[in-house]
């Protein structure tokens, strides 16, 4: 860019000097104007660039808390369908191997509601039925994975249970997919009767 007196000096070759004065000044500030409009409309450019990758990314993110809300939902349908088909599946198998090992001839399978301490407490599965013409009630705890923690818990709600029902035949057992060794050591300790895929305790009648 030729400066101020260069371009006075061209124009007054045409020009009077009042305005060869005028004009230098007019063409110079145009330049810087442009120069200015040019970079501005760069930088906003590059902002509405920037915008545009703003968007996108918040468009990803609003996309992956649906997908993590929506696997959320399925997880929990998938935790609750299993739950439920457990429960479905001990109230077929465990009359089955109880009337194979204890002779029971079981009358209900099914959750019920019962008595602990004053409390109401749902059972996943009860099996009524009698040995030997006397009445039997077996309270089963179902999980996928039975812990050591779980069977010491179940057992104090069967010991409540048994304390609202003295003269009632009660037997705990633990239904499932597997359990650790300690859980397994501790119920066959207990006295309870337990299923899982790994093996089956059934105490003598």
């Amino acid at each position: 860019m030729a400066t101020i007196p260069q371009i006075r000096a061209r124009l007054l070759e045409g020009f009077p000097e009042p305005q060869a004065d005028l004009l230098a000044h007019v063409f110079v500030e145009s330049h810087d104007a442009l120069v200015t409009k040019a970079e501005l409309n760069e930088l906003t450019g590059v902002v509405n660039e920037l915008a545009g990758n703003l968007n996108e990314l918040a468009a990803a993110q609003k996309q992956t808390e649906w997908a993590m809300a929506d696997l959320a939902k399925q997880v929990g349908g998938l935790s609750n369908a299993l739950g439920g088909s457990l429960e479905d599946f001990a109230c077929d198998l465990v009359p089955e191997i109880l009337e194979n090992r204890w002779q029971m001839v079981t009358k209900s399978a099914g959750p019920e509601d019962l008595t602990d301490g004053g409390r109401h407490r749902e059972v996943d599965v009860v099996v009524r039925g009698e040995i030997e013409g006397k009445p039997v009630t077996v309270v089963c705890e179902t999980k996928a994975s039975v812990s050591t923690a779980e069977v010491t818990k179940f057992l104090k709600v069967v010991a409540k249970i048994r304390s609202r029902h003295p003269n009632d035949d009660i037997r705990p057992l633990f239904f499932g997919y597997k359990a650790d060794r300690k859980a397994r050591e501790l119920i066959v300790k207990s006295g309870a009767a337990m299923i899982f895929t790994r093996g089956v305790m059934i105490p003598a009648k």
